[in-house]
């Protein structure tokens, strides 16, 4: 299913953390704090695990939207659209 991870966090470390883990589940960064991935069920339930050890005791925020393909197909941008690899922003 397609889910949509955006989060809040002021810690750089623990913020680097989050993107590294959302990556290694196959997520694409999408915003400077929004990721994009096709999770099933299983996967999804196992990243929020990961992401909730990681968060334990630290200030922010991770949110989790699954949408149904038709619902994501539907998504709309305004603006040039970007990739961002490690710390270098490249216009697609």
């Amino acid at each position: 299913m397609d889910t949509i991870i955006i989060y809040d966090i002021s810690d750089d470390l623990l913020r680097a953390r989050v993107a590294r883990t959302l990556m290694e589940y196959g997520c694409m960064r999408i915003q400077k704090s929004a990721f994009y991935g096709f999770l099933n069920h299983n996967t999804r339930d196992k990243l929020r695990l990961r992401l909730e050890r990681l968060m334990q005791g630290e200030e922010g925020n991770i949110q989790l939207y699954p949408m149904c393909s038709r619902c994501f197909g539907m998504r709309d941008s305004v603006g040039e659209l970007y990739e961002i690899e490690e710390e270098n922003v490249r216009v697609i």
